[in-house]
């Protein structure tokens, strides 16, 4: 079993959250376009990743803001991690624990939240298009 995340955007401005996702033990990723560059946060809570602890940020892409379609694929398989973006990928090996990532607590697309959600974003949201978003559904699971 593996989890993924892969979905598709296109960008009208150059800066904005376009994925966030958290669970309950502190676990969250954050897809965030700055400056055209796609942003990769992963805070896996209590497990440990190398090389800086708990916290990666990873950035692939340039001029993503083009108004074109981009591809983004999120692969968790045991503790290989594989971000790409337009067929360039990072991959990076998690350590700890926990070969999953407990999703299933707060979920916004674009920086829109569901009504009732305590999550505030300080950052804007995404404006764009975003299409085939796909998120695993047993990640989203306890």
């Amino acid at each position: 079993m593996r989890d993924v995340i892969s979905l598709k955007f296109k960008a009208m401005q150059s800066n904005g959250i376009v994925f966030y996702s958290e669970g309950h033990h502190g676990n969250h990723i954050t897809l965030e376009l700055i400056r055209g560059k796609l942003v990769f946060f992963l805070n896996s809570g209590n497990a440990q990743l190398s090389p800086t602890g708990a916290h990666v940020n990873l950035t692939l892409g340039s001029l993503l803001d083009d108004q074109h379609w981009h591809s983004v694929l999120i692969e968790l398989l045991h503790t290989q991690v594989n971000f790409t973006v337009d067929k360039h990928s990072h991959r990076f090996h998690a350590k700890g624990e926990s070969s999953y990532l407990d999703l299933d607590s707060e979920i916004s697309f674009g920086g829109i939240l569901t009504p009732g959600r305590s999550l505030a974003f300080t950052r804007r949201g995404f404006h764009g298009c975003l299409e085939n978003l796909y998120i695993t559904e047993w990640m989203l699971l306890n």
